[in-house]
C-alpha cells in the first residue's frame, strides 16, 4: 500500500531502466489507495547502457518489452499510462530559490495570479538551472529538455504555505526543482515508451529524486544524503530540511567492482558477478574474502573521491551527516566504511560524525506497508511510484498549475 487518494481508479506501469536489469511494476487503486499488484525484473548485458546512456537501443526496447508483459500477466492489469525511473549522468537536477514582488501585497493572492507568479518563477527556475547544467555537461541549453519539474516550497513573507492562494503579502518565495536531460536521451525514452503498444508516457523522474521525495513525505525536516548505487552508476540527492537540494550522478558503481575482481582473478564478468554477490554475503572462506576486500580497495576510494565531487557541484552551505544507502550495490561494507571514514571536513561543515544506514521501505512508505522479505532492489522503483502518485495523480492545486504551465511550454 502507497498512498490514499479520493480520485477516479488508477492503475500505472512503473518501469526502471537500469545498467544491468529492466524492472517493471504494475500498480493498482483499491480501496483508496495505490497497490502493488507485481514486480518482474529482467536482466540485461553490461554493455546495454554505460554512464546511464543508452548505447543498444534495440535489445534496450526488447527488454522492456519483456518485463512489462510478464509484470502484466502476473498482475492481470495493462495500465494505459507509464512512468519511468532513470538514473545516470545523463540526467541532472537542481533546485533554486526564487522571489516574486507583488504590486498590490494588501489583495488576496487569487488563482489567476498564483498561476502567474508559478509560471514567471519556473521560467526563471528553467533557465538559470539548465544554462547551469548545459556548463556543467558541454551541452548547447537547446538541446538540453526538461523532463521534471516540481515546487519544493512556498512562503508568503517569510511564512510557509502549501497554497498561497488566500493569503496576503509582498513577496512570494517558490524553491524549485528542475531536471534536465540531453534531447537524445530523452528521445531514446520515448522511443522505449513509443514501442510500448497502448501505453502513455506520463512522466519521467530521476530515481534518487523520487527517494529523497518520498522521505520528505514521510518527514518534513528530513535532512540526508541520498546515494543510490546501482550497476553501472551511483545516483546522489541531497534533502535539506525536507527540501531537495539537487541530484548528481556518475559511472562508478558495482560493475566497477565486478570488473576489477574479473581484472584480479583472471575470471570471465559473469563468473565475477557471482564471486562479488558471494562476498557480499560473506559467504566465501576468510582468506577469499580478504583477497577481494583488499583487490577493491582502490576503486573504493575513488568512489568516495567522486562523490564528494558531486557534492560540490550542489548548492549546500553545510553536509548532512546522515548518509542513506540504497541499489543492489550498496549492501557491500566497503561502500559504508568508506562514507564513514572519508575526511569530509576539508570540503563541508558538518556537526557530527557521518552516520551511514540502508534505507527501507517504511523510511519512504511509512509503518509497515510492505512485505519484509520484499526485494529492497525495488525500492528506488516503488518510490518512483510514490512520487509520481503524489505529483502527477493526487496532487495539489499548485503543482497542477505547474504541470499545466509546462505542458503549455512543451
Amino acid at each position: 500500500m502507497i498512498l490514499k487518494k479520493d480520485d477516479p481508479a488508477t492503475s500505472i506501469l512503473c518501469v526502471d531502466i537500469g545498467s544491468s536489469a529492466i524492472k517493471a511494476c504494475v500498480f493498482a487503486e483499491e480501496d483508496q489507495t495505490l497497490q502493488l499488484k507485481s514486480a518482474y525484473t529482467v536482466d540485461q548485458g553490461w554493455e546495454t547502457l554505460q554512464g546511464g546512456a543508452i548505447i543498444h537501443l534495440g535489445k534496450t526496447i526488447e527488454h522492456v518489452q519483456e518485463a512489462v508483459k510478464k509484470a502484466e500477466n502476473i498482475a492481470k492489469k495493462s495500465p494505459k499510462q507509464v512512468i519511468l525511473g532513470v538514473s545516470g549522468e545523463l540526467v541532472k537536477g537542481s533546485t533554486l530559490s526564487l522571489d516574486y514582488q507583488r504590486s498590490k501585497p494588501e489583495e488576496r493572492i487569487d488563482a489567476q495570479e498564483l498561476k502567474t507568479i508559478i509560471y514567471e518563477l519556473q521560467w526563471q527556475a528553467f533557465d538559470t538551472i539548465r544554462k547551469h547544467i548545459s556548463d556543467e555537461m558541454s551541452i548547447r541549453e537547446m538541446d538540453l529538455k526538461l523532463i521534471n519539474a516540481s515546487i519544493i516550497s512556498i512562503q508568503v513573507d517569510g511564512v510557509a504555505v502549501t497554497d498561497p492562494r488566500g493569503s496576503t503579502g509582498k513577496v512570494v518565495n517558490m524553491e524549485i526543482f528542475n531536471c534536465f536531460a540531453p534531447l537524445q536521451h530523452f528521445g531514446h525514452l520515448q522511443s522505449i515508451a513509443v514501442e510500448l503498444p497502448y501505453h502513455e508516457l506520463k512522466g519521467v523522474f530521476i530515481q534518487s529524486f523520487a527517494v529523497c521525495h518520498a522521505l520528505s513525505l514521510q518527514n518534513t525536516l528530513e535532512s540526508a544524503v541520498v546515494v543510490d548505487i546501482g550497476a553501472g552508476t551511483t545516483d546522489v540527492s541531497v534533502i535539506v530540511d525536507g527540501k531537495i537540494v539537487g541530484s548528481r550522478s556518475f559511472a562508478l558503481a558495482g560493475n566497477t567492482l565486478t570488473k576489477r575482481i574479473s581484472y584480479e582473478l583472471s575470471t570471465p564478468f559473469s563468473e565475477a558477478e557471482s564471486i562479488k554477490l558471494s562476498y557480499a554475503k560473506k559467504e566465501l572462506e576468510k582468506r577469499s574474502q580478504q583477497v577481494i576486500h583488499n583487490a577493491l580497495q582502490d576503486d573504493i576510494e575513488v568512489w568516495v573521491s567522486s562523490l564528494d565531487f558531486c557534492l560540490k557541484e550542489l548548492p549546500i552551505k553545510k553536509l548532512p551527516s546522515k548518509f542513506l544507502l540504497c541499489g543492489q550495490a550498496s549492501h557491500m561494507e566497503e561502500f559504508s566504511e568508506a562514507l564513514e571514514n572519508y575526511d569530509w571536513t576539508s570540503h563541508f561543515p558538518i556537526e557530527t560524525k557521518v552516520r551511514v544506514r540502508q534505507l527501507d521501505y517504511r523510511d519512504v512508505l511509512g509503518g509497515d506497508l510492505m512485505d519484509k522479505n520484499f526485494d529492497l532492489q525495488y525500492l528506488p522503483l516503488i518510490s518512483v511510484a510514490y512520487t509520481a502518485y503524489d505529483l502527477l495523480y493526487n496532487n495539489t492545486a499548485v503543482e497542477e498549475f505547474m504541470q499545466t504551465i509546462i505542458a503549455d511550454k512543451h
